[in-house]
Protein backbone atom coordinates (compact mmCIF):
# COMPACT_ATOMS: atom_id res chain seq x y z
CA UNK A 1 0.00 0.00 0.00
CA UNK A 2 1.08 3.25 -0.96
CA UNK A 3 1.61 6.17 1.80
CA UNK A 4 -0.61 9.05 0.62
CA UNK A 5 2.92 11.37 0.96
CA UNK A 6 4.86 9.24 -1.16
CA UNK A 7 2.57 9.08 -4.45
CA UNK A 8 3.43 11.52 -6.66
CA UNK A 9 1.14 14.72 -7.32
CA UNK A 10 -0.31 12.96 -10.79
CA UNK A 11 -0.89 9.50 -9.10
CA UNK A 12 -3.67 10.76 -6.54
CA UNK A 13 -5.57 12.13 -9.97
CA UNK A 14 -5.82 8.94 -11.58
CA UNK A 15 -9.22 7.23 -12.08
CA UNK A 16 -9.52 3.83 -11.91
CA UNK A 17 -9.44 3.10 -15.35
CA UNK A 18 -6.13 5.06 -15.93
CA UNK A 19 -4.71 3.78 -12.70
CA UNK A 20 -5.42 -0.23 -14.69
CA UNK A 21 -4.28 1.23 -17.97
CA UNK A 22 -0.65 2.58 -16.48
CA UNK A 23 -0.08 -0.50 -15.11
CA UNK A 24 -0.83 -2.63 -17.97
CA UNK A 25 1.84 -0.27 -19.62
CA UNK A 26 4.46 -0.56 -16.95
CA UNK A 27 4.13 -4.35 -16.93
CA UNK A 28 4.41 -4.61 -20.48
CA UNK A 29 7.32 -2.34 -20.69
CA UNK A 30 9.25 -4.47 -17.94
CA UNK A 31 7.92 -7.66 -19.34
CA UNK A 32 9.89 -6.62 -22.66
CA UNK A 33 13.27 -5.66 -20.77
CA UNK A 34 13.56 -9.11 -19.91
CA UNK A 35 16.25 -11.40 -20.16
CA UNK A 36 18.42 -8.19 -19.81
CA UNK A 37 20.94 -9.99 -21.73
CA UNK A 38 20.59 -13.63 -23.32
CA UNK A 39 22.74 -16.51 -21.73
CA UNK A 40 25.98 -17.42 -22.97
CA UNK A 41 25.32 -20.23 -25.65
CA UNK A 42 27.40 -23.55 -24.66
CA UNK A 43 29.67 -24.42 -27.05
CA UNK A 44 33.15 -25.58 -27.79
CA UNK A 45 36.51 -23.46 -27.27
CA UNK A 46 38.01 -22.39 -30.30
CA UNK A 47 41.16 -24.63 -31.46
CA UNK A 48 43.07 -21.29 -32.24
CA UNK A 49 42.95 -18.14 -30.10
CA UNK A 50 42.33 -15.17 -31.73
CA UNK A 51 44.73 -12.61 -32.10
CA UNK A 52 44.12 -8.88 -32.38
CA UNK A 53 46.10 -6.04 -33.94
CA UNK A 54 48.68 -4.57 -32.18
CA UNK A 55 48.72 -8.09 -29.71
CA UNK A 56 51.97 -8.49 -29.35
CA UNK A 57 51.77 -12.21 -28.78
CA UNK A 58 51.93 -14.57 -31.58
Amino acid sequence: MIDEKKQSPREGDLTGNEKRQQDDYLEEALEETFPASDPIAPGSVPERSVTRPGDKRA
